[in-house]
């Protein structure tokens, strides 16, 4: 594929609330993983957790929408303004990829609600059922196991969209609005040691039990963080041109 799009990564993760070590800025992770999922794009960040927003949905071909430690009902100012954008970039007809606080703001901003869930926390290496399948979900995985890190969750999908993974805990862990808007629960370009970094810090924060199963939940698989990622670069580029 022609690296023809520009893709525009809306961080919603202020970096005063963060304790991961990212190796730079959140937005470098993100455009690091996109890369080795193969990524035929230009990238351009935006910290709209301190602000920033594109000035038009037209400054980029599509948006993905990261974590943050904020919930979409939180009352700082960016986040009515994030979802306004999401609304009007839906109007305009460009691709939105949303991460678990992204996720979970594309289904509030779209008709659906997100809120602070009665289950608590859901931390550690998970897995959840694939229920349908795209044409753009090579492989044909039945289930996959991804990082999860929230208390947050989507309670009710926008009524446009189509369910394809969830689990007992998080039903609603992916969906998707046609070919133009996909949300998915898990971090997929979270790493074993940006989960230790997150981990650490909440030891005297969560009931003992809770930390513990997180903690070694990590040991017990690996995350399909490439199968994952490779999904969303399909999803992103399936209507740029294929280098002929």
């Amino acid at each position: 594929m022609q690296k023809t799009g520009q893709v525009g990564i809306l961080n919603a993760i202020h970096p005063q609330k963060s304790v991961i070590d990212w190796g730079g800025l959140p937005v470098d992770a993100y455009i690091r993983f996109f890369q080795d999922a193969g990524a035929p794009f230009t990238f351009v960040g935006y910290e709209v957790a301190q602000g920033q927003l594109p000035a038009s949905p037209d400054e980029c071909d599509a948006y993905v929408i990261t974590g943050s430690s904020n919930g979409v009902y939180d009352l700082d100012a960016w986040i009515p303004e994030l979802m306004a954008f999401v609304r009007e970039s839906y109007r305009a007809g460009k691709k939105l990829v949303g991460i678990c606080f992204g996720h979970q703001i594309l289904a509030h901003a779209l008709g659906g609600h997100a809120e602070k869930s009665e289950k608590g926390w859901g931390l550690g290496l998970k897995k959840f059922s694939v229920l349908q399948s795209k044409p753009w979900m090579t492989d044909g995985a039945e289930q996959c196991s991804l990082h999860f890190a929230h208390q947050d969750q989507v309670v009710a999908l926008p009524p446009q969209a189509e369910l394809l993974g969830g689990n007992a805990f998080c039903p609603n862990a992916f969906f998707v609005i046609g070919d133009q808007v996909l949300g998915i629960q898990g971090h997929p370009e979270f790493t074993r040691s940006m989960m230790e970094d997150l981990l650490g810090p909440m030891k005297t924060e969560l009931e003992p039990v809770v930390h513990e199963t997180a903690v070694s939940s990590l040991s017990q698989g690996t995350p399909d963080n490439e199968l994952v990622g490779k999904w969303l670069v399909n999803f992103l580029a399936n209507e740029y041109a294929p280098v002929l």
